[in-house]
């Protein structure tokens, strides 16, 4: 006689219970495209049609892996190891599935790994089973699903409701499009085909420039805490790291904040209560904690040192077997491992807040000097380090201010601030300097790259206006560091030198300062005007011209002059006579098509640069063709109809086309026909369109 263990359908209810917010299942699922290598993934609220939809286009499931994925508490992955797309592995335990349940009860997955397979899970149905271990789950083949996962779930009206008012918070999406602390990693977020993503890179300086007082960094492998004021080193201090099973590296903004200044802070560094705090991201992936670095621990210690308002963040890796984590992931299991990493960033955040305290008040209140005036015979030798005495004893940063003497002033100058002390007559000699070293002293020279007005074209890249400056010296002639340049743009003082992408025309009026101890501030100023390009109307196509696009009367191809310059060359050419230069002007064509796509701040984290122009090509075509709605946009604008342009938008027959161009010694055709030109031309002509449309229709994503 024998027993026999069942496992009742009730303990997925349980289990799935266990997971207590939308945003820690959402998380779960994302964890499993990551860790399918998927670059984008796509997150679909439909309120109306109460659905939703997680889309990836990862690896896929085949049989197998969708077997392992209904085994409970059961996985193949190695949390914490690179797997192999280069990703550090999020899942582990096995419990990823039951994190759909949360939002509805039943469920369609749709996936291709090597071939389409569709199925369906009821809850209901599943919970009600005696013994869940003989719950039938058929498996549909449909070559029409794309490579990836797609997730649909049908929810009910609270999930609906309750899921929709949670989107609506913004510190809420923020924190689901940044849930993972990498740049090839995209997550869209829809909610009513109104949609959201990911920045390139979180921009944790751009916040509330003006009420900024430190910015602190620490590395585990350095080892040594820094803070900066104002774009300026000012402090650092040695701080040890004894353990080799982790790493860490911090980056955090602190502010001195004015009434209501939280206001224009990214709601992203929001916590459940609405106060400041910096994220923790634990192997690249939020750890929905906000307790392990609490801006707010020396309260309890001592208020004169608490610097609370403190956003940034923590990224730590570790791939130790210790790390483990409760169901939600929002607190670790208690072990060696994990109390050593509680218990060094509680001391480095009360250390970094004891420092920064002892700081704080000179730099907010700026108020080191004893006196703001002064007589003419207050000093009898003109040297600035006698004006020292005027700085207060206990001014922590004494030895780093810089001190001038002019005319009818003393100018003390400190991290890009100055103060000034009045003379009130004019008997002290204009210079410390004697007479014979004054002769010797030069203007401030400025030499940028560029000239006094620039043009650019919209939209812009990201410029970094310290790289329009080649070299300034000083009135004794001595080289200076860009990082002592002053840059102000529109008037408004630019802290990083970082001009964010413009995209619409305008002029922007820049202005490099530099406070010379001689001779005052030198100004050189440049003006960036921004504008559109000069656009071409297409015709349709014709016999008589070689390149003709496949759209509709007047269109418009806006992302590059010299490749309207080029197609209007091409055209006037002979095609019997010239082959080979038409062959190599059309590879030109893909070239600059490619290049504008590298450079536009849309794709610069969804498509990865490429050395080789075919393996380019071919990257984008698949990029293109991924999302049937890129596919149905450049349908709209083209003339071809919709399943023809699928069947062309091949990727091998576009590297074909691109090694077929290739007059290389290495690489192409001795001798290259008509026909085959002609056919080149056809492709080179529809790449432009997809170009044009990837680059200006703002619903090809």
């Amino acid at each position: 006689m024998k027993a026999q263990i069942k496992v009742d359908g009730k303990i997925i209810s349980e289990l799935s219970e266990k997971i207590p917010t939308y945003l820690i299942a959402i998380n779960e699922l994302l964890k499993n495209a990551y860790d399918a290598g998927a670059k984008v993934v796509t997150i679909k609220l439909n309120t109306r049609e109460k659905t939703l939809q997680i889309i990836d286009n990862g690896s896929g499931m085949n049989k197998k892996d969708i077997d392992t994925l209904f085994i409970i508490s059961k996985s193949n992955k190695m949390y914490g190891r690179k797997n192999e797309y280069g990703r550090i592995i999020q899942g582990s335990k096995g419990l990823g599935f039951l994190s759909v349940f949360k939002f509805g009860k039943l469920v369609e997955w749709r996936t291709n790994r090597n071939k389409g397979i569709s199925f369906t899970v009821d809850f209901d149905q599943l919970i009600s089973m005696d013994d869940i271990s003989h719950f039938p789950i058929d498996l549909i083949e449909d070559n029409s699903i794309p490579k990836g996962t797609e997730i649909i779930i049908k929810m009910n009206t609270y999930s609906v409701r309750s899921l929709n008012e949670y989107f609506s918070l913004e510190k809420n999406y923020r924190k689901i499009i940044n849930s993972f602390d990498d740049t090839n990693f995209i997550i869209n977020l829809e909610i009513n085909n109104k949609s959201c993503s990911k920045n390139n890179k979180i921009p944790l300086l751009d916040n509330e420039k003006n009420q900024q007082l430190f910015y602190v960094t620490y590395n585990s492998k350095k080892q040594e805490i820094t803070f900066m004021h104002n774009n300026h080193m000012i402090f650092t201090e040695p701080y040890s790291f004894i353990y080799d099973q982790f790493s860490l590296d911090i980056e955090l903004l602190i502010f001195q904040l004015k009434s209501h200044g939280k206001e224009k802070i990214d709601k992203l560094f929001f916590n459940p209560n609405d106060d400041l705090t910096p994220l923790v991201y634990f192997n690249n992936n939020l750890f929905y904690n906000y307790t392990i670095f609490d801006p707010s621990v020396m309260r309890s210690i001592k208020t004169s040192q608490v610097l609370n308002q403190m956003i940034g963040f923590i990224r730590i890796i570790s791939k130790n077997k210790k790390i483990d984590f409760n169901s939600d992931r929002s607190q670790f299991l208690q072990n060696e491992l994990t109390d050593s990493i509680k218990d060094f960033l509680s001391n480095i955040n009360k250390k970094i807040q004891e420092i920064g305290s002892g700081m704080k008040e000179y730099l907010v209140k700026f108020d080191f000097l004893t006196k703001n005036e002064i007589s003419s015979d207050y000093s009898v030798s003109h040297d600035p380090k006698e004006y020292q005495e005027l700085i207060k004893d206990d001014f922590v940063f004494k030895k780093k201010v810089k001190i001038a003497v002019y005319d009818n002033k003393v100018t003390y100058s400190l991290f890009g601030k100055t103060a000034t002390v009045l003379i009130n007559d004019n008997t002290l000699p204009s210079n410390v300097e004697n007479d014979d070293q004054k002769k010797n002293l030069q203007p401030v020279k400025f030499n940028l790259y560029c000239k006094d007005e620039q043009e650019i074209y919209i939209p812009s890249e990201q410029i970094d206006l310290k790289d329009y400056i080649d070299s300034v010296y000083n009135s004794k002639g001595e080289l200076i560091d860009k990082k002592d340049i002053l840059i102000i743009v529109n008037d408004k003082k630019n802290n990083n030198g970082i001009l964010p992408s413009v995209k619409n025309s305008c002029e922007k009026n820049i202005e490099y300062q530099y406070f010379d101890l001689e001779t005052d501030v030198a100004i050189k100023k440049i003006k960036l005007i921004f504008k559109e390009r000069n656009v071409v109307k297409m015709k349709q196509r014709t016999k008589s011209l070689l390149i003709t696009l496949p759209v509709k009367e007047n269109y418009t191809v806006n992302y590059s002059d010299v490749l309207n310059r080029l197609i209007e060359q091409i055209n006037n050419l002979p095609i019997d006579k010239n082959l080979e230069i038409i062959s190599c002007s059309l590879r030109a064509i893909f070239e600059i098509s490619v290049t504008a796509i590298y450079k536009s701040v849309k794709y610069n984290n969804t498509i990865q640069r490429k050395t080789n122009l075919e393996d380019g090509v071919v990257d984008i075509i698949e990029y293109v063709t991924r999302n049937q709605s890129n596919i149905t946009q450049i349908d709209n604008a083209s003339i071809i109809g919709y399943k023809n342009l699928k069947n062309i938008l091949d990727g091998d027959e576009f590297g074909k086309i691109i090694k077929k161009a290739h007059l290389g010694a290495h690489h192409a055709s001795t001798f290259i026909t008509e026909p085959e030109i002609k056919y080149i031309a056809k492709y080179a002509s529809l790449f432009i369109v997809i170009t044009n449309e990837m680059l200006n229709n703002k619903d090809v994503q």
